[in-house]
Formats: C-alpha cells, sequence, structure tokens
C-alpha cells in the first residue's frame, strides 16, 4: 500500500494526485440484467398463399453506482479533488445511475406466389412492420460527504438529479413485387412507406422505392467451358431516413445545478426544427459475378454510385441563442466506388485444400452542397496544446472526413505566387520549404487560420482471407488493411509538451532548421532546442522549441495511418467419425483463435484504429487518449448431437 501514508490518506510526489489512489478508493459497480426474445408463426392456407408473423423484443436494465471518500481534515492530507464533483471538489461522491431500455419490433407478410406455363414465375409481398422504443434514465449524485466514508445519499450535503425519457415509434408498410423468366431473369420492385414520431405531420410520411434486375447468363447462354457461372445485375434504391427522437421539439429542458429543493427550467442544448425533412439516399448499381473452372475461380465486381439529400445533421450554433446545437437539413453528399471480391481455390487434394479471398475496394466522397445559410459545419475537433486544435469541417467541395488545423508556415517566391501555385490559403504543402523566423525558429500559423491537413477516409480497403485444411485439421488466416487515411494523434502532442516522444531526445541540441526567410534567402541561423539558458551562448530560449512551437502547431500531429493487420489466426481439428461412430455424439470440434496479433503501420500512436467516440458514430480520425486494441485468444470446443 504503497501509495498511502499512515493516516490511510494518499501518499503523492510533488505537487500532483497519485491515480493509484484515486484507482483503489473510487468504487464502480454495475448490474445488467438483460432479455432478448424472438417469436415466428406461419400459415398456409393456400398452395399460393402464406403468411407469417414475426415478433422480437430487447429489454434491459442497468444499474450503476459509484462513489468516491471525502476529505477528512487530517494533518497533512492532501486533498484529491477527482474524489468529489465539480461542485465540490475532493469532497467525496455517491452517484446512483439506472438505465432502463426496451424495443419491439413486430412484422406481418402476405406472400402470393404464380408461375405459369411459360416459365414466367412471380411472388407478390405485402406487409406492415413497426419498431418502438422507450428508454428511461435516472441518475442522482449526492457531494460534500459529512462521514467521508458513508455512501449513502442521506449523508450527502448537496444532491443533484437528472432523468431522460424518450419514447420513438417508427411504422411502415411495404410491398414488393419479384418476377423471374425461366430462371435467369429477375425483376424486383420495391416500395415502402414510413410513419415515424420524430418528424411533425406531413414529414413525418415518407415513401422510398427500389429496382433491380438480374441476368444469370450462364443460365440462358450457352459460354465457354471455362466458365460455368455468369451473372449482370443493376439496381436503383432509395432509401428514407428519419430524425433522432425529439430533433423538431422547441420545448424546455430541467436547469441542473441549482441548490437542492430548488427547480427551474431553461433552454435545452438542442434547438429542434418543426420543419425538419427526412433524408433521402439515391444508390445505383451495378456488376457481375462470374466463376471459372468449376468454381476455383470467381470474380465479383460492382460499381455504386449514390446521393444523400437533405441530410440531418446536428450543427453548432452561437452560444448566445441560449443553444449549443440545431437540428437542420444540412444538405448533400455523394458517394462513388467500386467493390471487388476474387476468390480462388489454388490447390484441391484429396487430403489437402486452399481456398483464398481477396477483397478491394474504394470510396471516393464529396460534400455537395449545404444549406444556403452555411459555409462551413464544424462535424467535431479535438484540443492541443496551444493552437494544435483539429478539426473536422465539412465544406463544399471537400470530402467527408477532412481535417484542418494550424500548420508551419511554407515559403513560395513571388513568381510562384503569381503563376498560383501558393495553394496555402486552403491547405498545407510539406513539400516546399519551411518560412522560418528571424529568430531562427519555423514560423507556426496563427489558431484562427486552420488548413487543410489529411482526411480520416482510406484511399483503398483490402482484405485476404485464406483457409487450409489437410485432413481433419483447418487453419484460418484474415489480413486485413485500410490504406491513405490521416488521424489527430493527440497523445503524441500531449508526449512533445512533456518530453516524453523519442523525437524530442535532441531536446538539448542546437541546430539549423532548414528552409529559407521571408526575403528567400536560406536559413543559416543555429539555435538551441532546449529551454532557459543555452550554455553555450547565454541566450534565454525560455521554454524551449518543443513547448513554444512543436507542441503548438496540428501539422505534425496528423499523422499518416495506414495500417495492415492480421486480423485473426484460426487452427482447428475435427475428431474422425471413426471415434464418434458409436454414441449419440456426430461431430466434435476443438479450435484455437487469436485475434488483432499483428499490426503494421508507421503511425507512432498506440492503434490507428482507436477512436474518441463510439463504434456507432460517423465521426472517425480522432484517438485523443485511447487505449489500443485488445488482442484476444479463444478456446473453443463444439459438439453436434
Amino acid at each position: 500500500n504503497d501509495y498511502l501514508v499512515e493516516n490511510g490518506t494518499m501518499r503523492s510526489y510533488g505537487s500532483t494526485t497519485n491515480p493509484r489512489y484515486v484507482a483503489e478508493t473510487q468504487n464502480f459497480t454495475d448490474d445488467v440484467l438483460r432479455l432478448i426474445g424472438s417469436a415466428n408463426a406461419s400459415y398456409q392456407p393456400l398452395k399460393w398463399l402464406n403468411f407469417n408473423y414475426r415478433a422480437g423484443i430487447d429489454t434491459y436494465r442497468d444499474s450503476r453506482s459509484m462513489t468516491a471518500p471525502g476529505f477528512q481534515g487530517l494533518i497533512g492530507e492532501r486533498l484529491v479533488e477527482e474524489n468529489g464533483t465539480d461542485a465540490f471538489p475532493g469532497m467525496g461522491l455517491v452517484n446512483n445511475f439506472s438505465n432502463n431500455f426496451r424495443s419491439i419490433n413486430s412484422t406481418f407478410i402476405a406472400s402470393l406466389t404464380h408461375t405459369n406455363a411459360d416459365g414466367l414465375g412471380g411472388t407478390f409481398r405485402v406487409g406492415h412492420d413497426l419498431y418502438n422504443r422507450r428508454i428511461e434514465r435516472h441518475a442522482v449524485e449526492g457531494s460534500d460527504l459529512t462521514v467521508f466514508d458513508w455512501y449513502s445519499l442521506n449523508n450527502a450535503k448537496f444532491l443533484s438529479g437528472a432523468t431522460y425519457e424518450e419514447d420513438y415509434r417508427l411504422m411502415g408498410v411495404f410491398g414488393e413485387l419479384s418476377l423471374n423468366y425461366k430462371n435467369y431473369l429477375y425483376l424486383t420492385l420495391t416500395g415502402r412507406n414510413d410513419i415515424t414520431s420524430s418528424l411533425v405531420s406531413p414529414n413525418n410520411s415518407f415513401f422510398y422505392p427500389s429496382a433491380s434486375v438480374s441476368y444469370i447468363i450462364s443460365d440462358h447462354l450457352k459460354l465457354p467451358a471455362v466458365i460455368n457461372n455468369a451473372k449482370l445485375r443493376f439496381s436503383y434504391a432509395q432509401i428514407g431516413k428519419d430524425a433522432n427522437a425529439y430533433s423538431t421539439s422547441q420545448g424546455f429542458a430541467s436547469y441542473t445545478g441549482l441548490p437542492t429543493g430548488v427547480t427551474g427550467f431553461t433552454r435545452p442544448s438542442l434547438l429542434g426544427d418543426p420543419s425538419l425533412k427526412p433524408e433521402f439516399t439515391d444508390t445505383y448499381e451495378g456488376g457481375f459475378n462470374v466463376q471459372f473452372f468449376g468454381g476455383r475461380l470467381g470474380l465479383d465486381a460492382n460499381y455504386y454510385s449514390s446521393l444523400s439529400k437533405d441530410q440531418i445533421i446536428s450543427v453548432p450554433i452561437s452560444s448566445s441563442t441560449g443553444y449549443v446545437t440545431a437540428a437542420v437539413n444540412a444538405g448533400s453528399m455523394s458517394n462513388k466506388g467500386i467493390e471487388l471480391t476474387l476468390t480462388a481455390t489454388p490447390l484441391k487434394l484429396r487430403d489437402f485444400s486452399w481456398e483464398t479471398t481477396l477483397n478491394y475496394s474504394v470510396n471516393k466522397n464529396k460534400i455537395v452542397s449545404l444549406r444556403p445559410d452555411l459555409k462551413e459545419i464544424k462535424a467535431f475537433d479535438e484540443h492541443g496544446y496551444l493552437n494544435a486544435r483539429v478539426t473536422m469541417k465539412l465544406i463544399p467541395g471537400e470530402a467527408y472526413g477532412t481535417l484542418y488545423g494550424t500548420e508551419f508556415k511554407r515559403y513560395f517566391t513571388a513568381s510562384e505566387i503569381a503563376a498560383g501555385l501558393d495553394k496555402s490559403a486552403e491547405a498545407s504543402d510539406p513539400s516546399r520549404p519551411l518560412l522560418i523566423g528571424a529568430n531562427g525558429f519555423p514560423i507556426v500559423g496563427l489558431a484562427a487560420d486552420q488548413k487543410k491537413l489529411g482526411n480520416v477516409q482510406p484511399d483503398w480497403i483490402g482484405g485476404w482471407n485464406n483457409n487450409f485444411r489437410y485432413k481433419d485439421v483447418s487453419l484460418n488466416v484474415l489480413f486485413d488493411a485500410r490504406i491513405g487515411q490521416e488521424r489527430y494523434n493527440q497523445l503524441a502532442n500531449y508526449y512533445s509538451a512533456f518530453g516524453m516522444a523519442k523525437r524530442t531526445e535532441n531536446r538539448n541540441d542546437h541546430k539549423v532548421f532548414e528552409g529559407v526567410l521571408a526575403d528567400g534567402t536560406p536559413n543559416t541561423k543555429e539555435v538551441w532546442l532546449g529551454q532557459g539558458i543555452d550554455p553555450s551562448t547565454n541566450v534565454n530560449y525560455g521554454d524551449g522549441y518543443y513547448r513554444l512551437y512543436d507542441r503548438g502547431v496540428s501539422e505534425p500531429y496528423v499523422q499518416d495511418a495506414s495500417w495492415v493487420r492480421l486480423r485473426s489466426l484460426s487452427i482447428g481439428y475435427s475428431l474422425p467419425k471413426k471415434w464418434i461412430n458409436n454414441s449419440f455424439v456426430k461431430n466434435v470440434n476443438l479450435s484455437v483463435t487469436g485475434n488483432n496479433l499483428i499490426l503494421w503501420t508507421d503511425y507512432d500512436g498506440f492503434d490507428p484504429e482507436s477512436s474518441v467516440t463510439n463504434s456507432g458514430s460517423n465521426i472517425d480520425g480522432f484517438a485523443g487518449m485511447t487505449y489500443p486494441a485488445v488482442r484476444s485468444y479463444l478456446f473453443s470446443i463444439n459438439v453436434g448431437f
């Protein structure tokens, strides 16, 4: 217990809080009870008519509690601010939180099927779909404990509470007509109309259709013997999407932070828009699938082009309005790309086989337009020291996921500027020479003058899966890759500030920065990278290069985050049938699987996949102080009866 002094309070060094003490004294418990269930019923009164109904429920209760001891006032005791609230730092706390969630799915489908003597067959389906969700959250926090380690709300001098309730319902009716001619030509038409509780009439009801056609060439025409299957497909689909719950609300919210016994109401953080419309995405796709040599070699290719209109986004607005964000139909965005899948069985022997699959995809994205009163949207930002903040902005003409931040200024000659080569007003250009100030250090851009530094979307995504089998032993190896993406490495910015980054090990060296002065002459001034007074020249360099310059600019920390990863490796063994022939056991398989085993990347953060946002967010590219992905091992036994 070296984190404690004799009286049981925190032992620390210097003025910092001992993280071990905080971890040992803060207690967090989480109790989850969850039920997931479904039911399905089908009835066929006639040969050509079928009714199907299925329903499902997902409900859980999540109860959490957190406690921390308060300040005792003992001689020499240190106040641990983390063991308290913002209002009463270090004075102890008890926090009770409950989250109740319930969702219900209900789908009814009636199907009519018919085939005539001319080879024309079809199925017509009509149905009804319902999704209903209810969420209740309650939190009570007690702070400033009278008895420092009695974790009861009755022992707290100050109580604050919060309640959130959400009811959401989406109901849809749909129809589908599927036609096929002699099992080689297929046409499918669909239509769906949704009614949502998150939009206001008449915008709460919206219709969207789709159509697809496929042609199996190999079932219609005689092809060369090496081609055993060939298929063409084309489709158009429109998808409608509603808003989050209460995005149209302009009501009030409870005022938090008032003394116990005092209630009040104020504007919520989100400004709703009663005229909000659903967003629609129109997608056109075309592709083909062809297999050769009895299925030993196959290629699947697909091209798509989509346009999303009236996208619903919560945009930041001026705090003078009393709100933080506003829900708006922000604009439109396009996506175009290709997807390729190559499958092959290079080896297929009696006791040994090797099957392999290669995936490759490219997506090109562009913000087509924003509503007239918006020039840009700040989708997300993350701070850094001094001027090193990085922002993801949505700007017409740019790709989604573009990162902006401060840069080291670059030099252009007057003739280069006249020729239009200077694009520094929009984006950083690391290929240009650094602009060096009269003091010998690179010049850093202003905080308000952010430049384009990179994009979080990869140039391409790939995967390579291999299955090997030798008699009863199998081996599966999966690699995947994301190439050509950037990420803001906030941790590296902090490491630079505190001298923990390897590149700061030269902080006591002298250096002449390669670059040019404003007059175009090469820089020759030698400077010291250290802090304080240079022992060689007696010049005072203050906090030094890494704290005054390097940590205060975004550019070095928006890094190439391309990676290749051995995603998983699995070895399995199936017991020979002769071992279990006379038992009630039909098959037994033993396997060992390792996930996230090897990572190849030049990114110097913990993990190029780490993100401060949750997995469901469309915001990526901000690593923050997150942990690397977990490496896991799984041992399993599967028995069939």
